[in-house]
């Protein structure tokens, strides 16, 4: 990131940035109850913020994934075979 880039930054994007997970979590549902009180946007289409959000969620979870050290990085590992009865 460059020097300037915070410069240019909306109020959201800045907030996005310095938001906990409970926050966005938080953020992200007043959103959706009010695009849902509004009728859905007139075609079902999330808002931009709400997309904004959700993908920060799930870049979020992501990174979180890829650092578990307890994440089994077998190829062939199945999630059935952990609680497996052998």
């Amino acid at each position: 990131m460059g020097l300037f880039d915070n410069l240019f930054k909306s109020s959201f994007d800045k907030w996005m940035d310095n938001a906990t997970d409970e926050e966005l979590s938080r953020g992200y549902e007043e959103r959706r109850q009010k695009w849902v009180e509004d009728g859905f946007g007139g075609d079902g289409e999330k808002t931009l913020e709400m997309k904004k959000i959700d993908e920060e969620m799930s870049r979020r979870t992501e990174e979180k994934w890829k650092n578990d050290p307890e994440r089994n990085d077998d190829t062939n590992f199945r999630w059935t075979d952990k609680n497996r009865w052998e």
